[in-house]
């Protein structure tokens, strides 16, 4: 596993071992805690040694990958790269003259040249994605379900553009989309029109949507909400998140739901 920031690649790692599985996790530098992993073997490289990593996956005969967790995109002239990455900057300085789509889809090509299988997170572990239906007591009503799809064609919608992966509704109609600021900075902004008195919402309106822009790989660039993304919604005064099902990453499905029903949101999957 190529492992960058959050919860989700330890939580992977607990899976894979827990089955029996061997896994090694090449953790980017600076973008997570090596020593979250426990028993299993972690190496840490920093983006400009590509090379080495790729001497390093075939010395321990490594044929399949998996690419988690979050990571700051870098400026190409950021890669400080060692001699043994050199031959491979041409092909990426072609891949940073794009948006993230463009640069992820290149990541993938570049490791399936070298001979390597890339696996999607929940390829390898269903369990962390969301299944269909609500995972608390909660479920959302029609008039929420109608906001939801709303959502999920505006987000298809903005896909040839690559922009975010979430939106928030309100009141028929959309008060935030998901840009460079991330998931968690949208809410927030949405929360503080809310307590400027800028925006109104009524209660039980506001709805968060997170989905997969169209064509996104998502072996890659998986959508993800977790503990921290429920809590700053009901921060917010929103009624609930709606995500579709299968594609988007929940982490402790049991947990979540548990939150849910103590912040009294509904977190939903919709096919």
């Amino acid at each position: 596993m190529i492992a960058g920031g959050g919860d989700y690649p330890p939580a992977l790692a607990r899976i894979v071992t827990g089955r029996g599985g061997d896994i090694f996790i090449a953790a980017i530098e600076g973008v997570g805690d090596p020593s979250a992993y426990g028993d299993a073997p972690v190496k840490v490289y920093r983006l400009g040694q590509l090379g080495s990593l790729i001497e390093e996956l075939r010395r321990r005969g490594i044929a399949d990958l998996v690419m988690l967790g979050g990571l700051p995109r870098p400026s190409f002239g950021s890669l400080r790269p060692e001699l043994a990455t050199l031959r491979y900057l041409p092909y990426f300085a072609k891949a940073f003259q794009g948006g993230d789509d463009h640069l992820l889809s290149r990541v993938v090509r570049f490791f399936e040249d070298q001979g390597f299988r890339v696996h999607g997170p929940a390829e390898i572990a269903p369990e962390l994605a969301m299944p269909p239906g609500p995972l608390g007591r909660q479920s959302a009503t029609e008039h929420q379900k109608n906001l939801l799809q709303r959502g999920f064609s505006l987000i298809e919608a903005l896909s040839p553009f690559d922009v975010g992966q979430a939106a928030i509704l309100a009141d028929h109609r959309v008060v935030a989309v998901e840009a460079a600021e991330g998931t968690d900075a949208m809410i927030a902004r949405v929360g503080d029109l809310v307590a400027r008195r800028r925006l109104k919402l009524t209660e039980g309106d506001g709805v968060l949507v997170k989905a997969p822009k169209a064509g996104q790989d998502l072996r890659v660039d998986m959508p993800a909400i977790g503990e921290q993304t429920l809590r700053n919604v009901k921060a917010a005064g929103l009624a609930g998140i709606g995500v579709r099902a299968g594609q988007v990453l929940v982490g402790d499905r049991a947990a979540l739901g548990r939150l849910a029903d103590e912040l009294g949101l509904f977190v939903e999957g919709i096919a």
